[in-house]
């Protein structure tokens, strides 16, 4: 699956080696609360991180945001991105150029069962009976919820998107009805990761 990943865990330190971050977003970070600002800052700092390690920019570009607070390069010639949490645990995913990403993690058991049973609620039968065949009912629920929560971001739809969203579960895979070529894949561990990608349409069509 093509795209660029980085993780940290903890609060690294900033300025880092190299790497320039504008003044204006440790700015911004100083008006969140401690925990806050740390993710923010760490985020900020492993995107530019993956930038200057794959296109060789040694300062951040500037960023925007959308209607939903997902962020975004101000420039739309760069690549899209996705950032996530999961407790002290801050991902970033960098898509190829012209593609889109989506990127979620979930700690296995931070939610209760009674939590992780209303997630139950959105899900397909074909999704319950899978999550029923596993052993670790908490883990296949996080699981599924975790390869949701990264097809919505990618494609920015949100919880509006849920209808369109299909698992198969002989391939280990999601995928949206809407957006055919979208792959999303999950690992498993005590922090589940799923990665969305939708390649560029002009790799649409390679084999």
């Amino acid at each position: 699956m093509a795209g660029h990943f980085v993780r940290w865990k903890g609060n690294p330190d900033f300025p880092a080696q190299d790497i320039s971050i504008p003044q204006h977003i440790i700015d911004t970070a100083r008006q969140f609360a401690d925990k806050r600002r740390g993710r923010f800052l760490a985020a900020r700092t492993l995107l530019a991180q993956l930038m200057l390690r794959v296109y060789g920019i040694n300062t951040l570009p500037r960023l925007t945001t959308d209607c939903h607070g997902r962020p975004a390069f101000a420039n739309h010639d760069l690549p899209d991105f996705s950032i996530a949490y999961a407790g002290n645990t801050v991902g970033v995913l960098l898509a190829e150029e012209g593609g889109r990403a989506g990127l979620d993690m979930e700690i296995v058991r931070a939610c209760s069962r009674q939590t992780q049973e209303q997630l139950m609620q959105g899900l397909t039968s074909r999704e319950i009976a899978l999550i029923n065949a596993q052993q670790d009912f908490m883990e296949a629920v996080t699981q599924i919820w975790t390869l949701r929560q990264s097809l919505l971001k990618l494609t920015g739809e949100r919880e509006a998107g849920l209808d369109s969203l299909r698992l198969l579960p002989g391939a280990g895979r999601l995928r949206s009805s809407l957006y055919p070529y979208i792959q999303v894949v999950c690992d498993a561990g005590l922090v589940l990761r799923a990665l969305a990608r939708d390649p560029a349409p002009a790799s649409v069509g390679d084999g």
